[in-house]
């Protein structure tokens, strides 16, 4: 009887998803705007539970990312209409390509953005493509700071007879020393990207609609100048934006993002009309001078949560402004900020960030987003409290979260405890709603104390193993495979009994995205740089990392 009522309830939440997809394309019929699925920094960063969603099927419609993950995390219960497995290609098993990116590479703690332009159809060669923003500054007929490739599933068995190809490169630079330090977000028809350009002193917000062949990574062009490529920028902020990425309201076509003067900016209309900075009460502040992470926007209580370099985790009224906090980090203790833009569970109203030291260890805090109130910390090892500063970025919920949070888990990075800093991993239960802070996992991860970790992003394919898999990726900054050896990309699953899968990335990854569930050849893969010389742009397959 539980099996038939969970397959009912997921035919029940197919039914809806489906028809909020239709009412998407019917609506923009007379408009022609195609929604296909972005993948950027903004995917992971919003949660949900599948009960939540079957009783507040609103969520879906107001929240374009809910859409996308449900339709692939609960691809087994729908009909045939949006099968992307249509292919006879098996899955590709063997390592895909790399290119070099001249002088730029994406930070640290940032991410490509993926774009995959139809839901509906196999993997497309010539319309799927990956952006990448370069933190150097870029210059004319030279070196490009954002740069998207197409026909990426190449390679043995792959469907794609070429690739990758520099689908366009261009220097965006606009302000003395500007480059991009953040992520990029991308409309939801893929032709506009939503970007901040970082100067020494100023940050400058970009909506570019590009175009398809212009300028290469070594020769760069600039949109509108011999191209139809229009690049339209205003002054965000008279301060760097250094860790804020924009965060895109979907259905106001609404972007927020933060900068290092501690205030976070509204820009309305941001791909389908003029994109303006809103008026009083922003840009609100919150943290004078202090960096911002990416805000994350939760659509049902209607705030924004953004945390910052002072340890504090504030959210923000969309309508009025107003603004409260919760200490997670200690304020003045070594390295004690939050990195990484904070998780936010919108259908079960907590919210989650990570602090590498709040005066005693490194946390994970989860707290009620309506209250700010804190409802549960879990330690992660001893990290800056060490007096050695060692970031700690955002982790990842297990698939089962998204189905039931209580049988689910949330995995992350840590150190161990006492004077050990070496990386560990750990995974963290909960019960009901609320984070158990006991591990119900933990496990060195190296014995090198000159490794760090990147964010973790989880993918579940229901197209690799019997039920479906359920994949996490990281990198690792260094030795790998023993003392001065180089980093590597990690792929682990939510089986603790599973060995990991690593191949080697020099510096190890930046922020890392995942794209299909796809059974054609080369086209289930993930996407980063790594983070040394020589800068590299990477594509591996999830399975196995070959």
């Amino acid at each position: 009887m539980k099996h038939r009522h969970c397959q009912g309830t997921l035919v029940l939440l197919w039914t809806l998803l489906l028809l909020l997809v239709a009412s998407s394309w019917a609506q923009e019929s007379s408009n022609p705007l195609r929604v296909g699925i972005p993948q950027d920094w903004s995917q992971h960063h919003v949660i949900f539970s599948r009960s939540a969603l079957v009783q507040h099927p609103e969520l879906a419609q107001q929240e374009a990312r809910i859409v996308h993950q449900a339709i692939q995390r609960w691809q087994g219960a729908r009909p045939l209409a949006l099968n992307r497995s249509t292919s006879v290609f098996p899955v590709a098993s063997q390592r895909d390509w790399s290119v070099t990116l001249g002088n730029g590479r994406i930070a640290p703690d940032m991410f490509p953005a993926k774009y995959s332009f139809d839901p509906g159809a196999p993997p497309d060669c010539n319309n799927d493509y990956v952006v990448m923003g370069l933190n150097v500054a870029g210059a004319v007929g030279h070196q490009a700071n954002l740069v998207a490739f197409n026909n990426l599933y190449a390679g043995i068995g792959g469907i794609c007879a070429t690739g990758p190809t520099v689908m366009f490169a261009y220097d965006i630079t606009t302000v003395g020393s500007g480059r991009i330090l953040t992520s990029p977000a991308l409309s939801l028809d893929g032709k506009k990207i939503a970007f901040v350009e970082a100067g020494s002193a100023t940050a400058v917000f970009h909506v570019l609609t590009w175009e398809t062949g212009n300028g290469s990574i070594g020769h760069a062009a600039v949109p509108g100048t011999g191209n139809s490529a229009v690049d339209f920028h205003f002054t965000l902020a008279a301060a760097l934006d250094s860790r804020s990425s924009p965060w895109i309201d979907y259905n106001t076509d609404t972007a927020y993002v933060g900068a290092d003067d501690g205030r976070v900016y509204k820009i309305l209309n941001v791909f389908k009309g003029t994109p303006a900075l809103a008026g009083a009460p922003w840009p609100v502040p919150v943290s004078p001078n202090q960096r911002l992470t990416g805000p994350v926007l939760d659509v049902r209580l209607g705030v924004v949560l953004v945390g910052s370099a002072n340890g504090t985790l504030y959210s923000i009224n969309t309508s009025t402004g107003a603004v409260k906090s919760v200490v997670v980090g200690r304020s003045g203790s070594r390295n004690s900020g939050i990195l990484a833009s904070p998780l936010v569970d919108i259908s079960n109203g907590t919210s989650f960030a990570v602090s590498s030291n709040d005066g005693t260890s490194g946390v994970l805090v989860e707290v009620d987003t309506a209250t700010m109130t804190q409802l549960a910390k879990a330690r992660i090892g001893i990290a800056s409290k060490s007096g050695t500063s060692i970031n700690l970025y955002e982790p990842a919920f297990s698939n089962d979260y998204f189905n039931d949070p209580s049988t689910g888990v949330v995995r992350l990075c840590g150190t161990g405890f006492g004077t050990d800093i070496t990386p560990w991993q750990y995974a963290f239960g909960f019960t009901g709603r609320t984070m158990n802070t006991t591990p119900v996992f933990s496990q060195q991860l190296l014995t090198s104390t000159a490794a760090s970790c990147s964010p973790w992003t989880e993918f579940f394919n229901p197209n690799v193993g019997t039920g479906g898999t359920d994949f996490f990726f990281f990198g690792l900054s260094a030795e790998c495979t023993g003392t001065g050896s180089a980093g590597c990309v990690v792929a682990r699953t939510n089986d603790d009994a599973a060995p990991r899968t690593t191949a080697t990335v020099p510096g190890g990854t930046s922020g890392i995205v995942v794209d299909n569930w796809s059974t054609a050849g080369q086209a289930s893969s993930i996407y980063f740089t790594g983070e040394t010389t020589p800068n590299t742009a990477y594509k591996f397959t999830q399975n196995g990392l070959l």
